[in-house]
């Protein structure tokens, strides 16, 4: 049995190219003898070979990376969506490119894997913490998984940080819509608005989160202004039959909703303005069936869960007011509680929708 001082000097000689070699190489051989667990066999294996190699320059690398993107674009662009996710994650691997990583995450959501794109835009943003398009990224693949709370994390730096780029406002009012809390949506859209006051997707989504705050008049006067840039609007004409009815226009809020109705069917919003002026007209059957349309297009809100309480209360049915006066007050808990887990998060609110 080898002593240990004895031992470590042979362990330091067989890492050495010659034996004269300096006794600090001993710590780089036993860190390999932890590694192969074996000292017998490392100290009678080959001594590794060494690359003498220059590194690459940074251009070169660069140049590298794009002809790699490049590739990974050219299989995009020829259907094989497989060769280029597989390319693309090589590339972020090899370069630690955002580049990649983006183009991997656009892939990964269109083809519906929301949850792989999540999961790759966060490692992006490991590497680029405070890249716009990165937080941009993060924002959008959120929003249309309906998980609006990282799009409002995402959002927010870049609403203050970016202030006088509209589509940032316009994303967070729509996260905190999605998330329940119409108050700060309104701000945030108003802001869009200001900034860019002729475009028809925020001026539809300021007068929703209008609707929601009952501020009907103001809704009015937007949707409006909506409605003659974008005529042809369902979701435009939709919420304006929303905000006549809250002024009791009811011949108006029918009118819009009918119109809604022969082009979509299972519109939420106009079968919620139809249930609800059958309601205020005492036609309580024919509300019922506007609002369980209503329900089932939008089974979140609880908007068409508190109506059709109502509307059963008036038909006699106890049991089926209650069952839904329930489920009115279960929708509200959980936006109740997303907007708690914004205020958790560190997002100020100061509340949710009215019912």
């Amino acid at each position: 049995m080898i002593a240990p001082a004895a031992g470590l000097l042979v362990i330091a000689a067989a890492c050495t190219p010659a034996a004269g070699d300096r006794i600090s190489r001993i710590g780089c051989c036993a860190q390999e003898i932890r590694r192969s667990g074996d000292p017998h066999a490392f100290l009678t294996s080959s001594p590794p070979v060494r690359r003498t190699g220059r590194p690459q320059s940074p251009e070169a690398l660069a140049a590298e990376r794009d002809r790699a993107l490049e590739q990974a674009a050219a299989e995009l662009r020829a259907g094989r969506r497989s060769e280029a996710k597989r390319q693309l994650l090589a590339a972020a691997d090899r370069f630690d490119s955002v580049r990649a990583l983006l183009q991997l995450a656009r892939v990964q959501s269109g083809e519906g894997d929301a949850a792989g794109a999540r999961v790759t835009l966060e490692r992006a943003r490991v590497l680029a913490p405070n890249a716009e398009e990165v937080l941009s990224a993060i924002a959008q693949v959120s929003l249309a998984a309906r998980t609006p709370v990282p799009a409002i994390l995402a959002l927010e730096p870049l609403s203050r940080v970016f202030p006088a780029v509209a589509q940032h406002h316009y994303l967070l009012g729509v996260a905190l819509m999605q998330a329940g809390d119409m108050f700060n949506a309104v701000d945030a859209l108003r802001e869009a608005e200001r900034l860019e006051p002729t475009r028809p997707l925020t001026l539809i989504a300021l007068g929703i989160a209008l609707n929601n705050r009952k501020m009907f008049d103001e809704a009015k006067a937007v949707l409006v202004r909506a409605l003659e840039r974008e005529p042809e609007s369902v979701e435009a004409l939709a919420a304006l039959a929303e905000a006549v009815e809250g002024l009791d226009e009811l011949d108006a809020a029918d009118r819009h909703a009918a119109r809604v109705l022969a082009q979509a069917p299972a519109n939420a919003t106009a079968n919620l303005v139809a249930g609800m002026v059958r309601m205020k007209s005492g036609r309580y059957s024919d509300a019922r069936v506007a609002l369980e349309r209503a329900a089932a297009a939008d089974p979140e809100s609880p908007k068409p869960y508190y109506q059709l309480s109502l509307a059963l209360a008036r038909l006699g049915d106890a049991a089926a007011s209650a069952k839904y006066l329930e489920l009115y007050r279960e929708k509200l808990g959980a936006m109740s509680a997303r907007v708690e887990e914004l205020r958790k998060a560190g997002v100020s609110s100061r509340g949710g929708m009215q019912p």
